[in-house]
């Protein structure tokens, strides 16, 4: 039961057990994802149950009576294994070309992580998160971290689709299916078969596609507009929303039973103002890929810049903040963009009351006292300020108004080292 709820790093399974045997929990966590490791005990063990449990994946097999020591020396490796890779490395390997995800906070690194664990199944993702966050980016991700990598991607847009043109687009249509089908058309499942099909802004989609949709998503097969031919398609689908669709569900836009089919895995994209740790990671792509190629090493950003752009609270989130870096670089008049270089309201922005409150007040149903509301805002000012300054702890205690030492004690305190 656990396994179909989550994805797990490492399972360590008894093989005689009442209701299914070790071999049954191994195919399991396997199915579920290829990247589970699986350590499989019994006292009842033969070299023919060892070899099955091998073939099926398994990634040790020990016998009783054993040592504690040697269970948690296999562990171990298993666990060294997978820390031996780097964030760094996930995220260069699940790259997209010119459009990576970068960035040093919690979440990003977390979502990097469940992109490592969810990509090798084949199962729905729903993609949650507000416009500009990158889902499409989380999405190919997901496809270049799947056994699918090498076959199509193909996306859609879903947003202000009327019916009859999204379900033409989804399934294709055959000649003379309506007024202007003057030939047969392949719809993007059709383009996407072996591979995977994103759908963005799936919240917009007409709840009549929606049954239709549902079909595909559960028996594999498509039927063109103006067609009587069923078409199997083996498509991925990975879909993406800034709508909230619980409420969409109890408005009676979204059916239920395509929300649940759709969300076997969810991801939330968090806002930028979230993460502002992503920042600076995120400033230096949009400067390599949006400057001159003769200013690539040289052009920077000014401290003043830095200092806008963390305090700014993002509305369009990293659309908004590549934006505003690409303007800078046009407008730069020399090797550092200043914040002359910047739009007026970003210069001139100050939080409002209620903004400053809604970083400081606790939520109710947290419980949080004042002392550990107090801590968790200043450990995410020294988070922020090491960012700005990529670590520069001379310049972020300055930054702080704390003396060095000061500061290398509270990082230490609050295990950001």
């Amino acid at each position: 039961a656990l396994i179909a709820e989550d994805i797990f790093d490492l399972v360590i399974t008894d093989f005689n057990m009442p209701h299914a045997t070790g071999l049954d929990v191994l195919r399991a966590a396997k199915s579920r994802s290829a990247t589970t490791e699986v350590i499989v005990i019994t006292a009842y063990g033969t070299m023919e149950t060892a070899v099955e449990a091998m073939r099926l994946g398994a990634y040790d097999f020990i016998g009783k009576p054993f040592q504690l020591e040697e269970l948690e020396e296999k562990v171990a490796k298993v666990v060294g294994q997978m820390e031996s890779e780097t964030d760094r490395d996930i995220a260069l390997r699940y790259s997209t070309g010119k459009f990576p995800i970068v960035g040093n906070s919690v979440h990003t690194v977390n979502l990097l992580k469940l992109i490592e664990k969810i990509g090798p199944t084949k199962s729905s993702v729903l993609i949650l998160g507000p416009t500009g966050t990158g889902k499409e980016l989380v999405a190919r991700a997901l496809h270049q971290a799947s056994p699918l990598k090498d076959e199509p991607f193909v996306a859609l847009n879903c947003a202000a689709l009327a019916p009859g043109i999204l379900e033409s687009e989804l399934f294709g249509h055959e000649k003379g299916a309506f007024t202007g089908a003057v030939s047969q058309r392949i719809g993007r499942f059709e383009q996407a078969d072996g591979g995977t099909l994103f759908l963005d802004e799936v919240g917009d989609i007409d709840p009549q596609v929606q049954v239709k949709l549902l079909r595909v998503l559960q028996e594999g097969v498509i039927e063109r507009v103006g067609g009587m031919e069923s078409i199997d398609v083996n498509v991925r689908v990975i879909a993406a929303t800034n709508r909230d669709l619980k409420r969409a569900i109890e408005d009676g836009d979204v059916r239920e039973d395509f929300y649940y089919r759709l969300n076997v895995f969810s991801m939330e994209v968090q806002p930028l103002k979230n993460r502002r740790e992503d920042i600076p990671a995120l400033v230096d792509l949009f400067l390599a890929r949006y400057a001159p190629d003769a200013d690539q090493e040289t052009l920077r950003i000014d401290d003043d810049v830095y200092e806008i752009f963390m305090r700014y609270p993002w509305p369009g989130n990293v659309r908004e903040l590549e934006n505003v870096v690409e303007r800078a670089t046009v407008l730069a008049s020399g090797p550092i963009i200043r914040k002359e270089d910047l739009p007026p309201d970003l210069v001139h922005y100050r939080p409002s009351a209620e903004e400053v409150l809604e970083e400081l007040v606790v939520d109710s149903e947290t419980g949080k006292k004042l002392a550990e509301t107090t801590t968790d805002l200043e450990k995410k000012l020294i988070e922020e300020a090491l960012a700005r300054f990529r670590w520069n702890k001379t310049k972020a205690a300055d930054h702080l108004g704390l003396k060095r030492t000061t500061l290398q004690y509270k990082i230490k305190k609050y295990g950001l080292e």
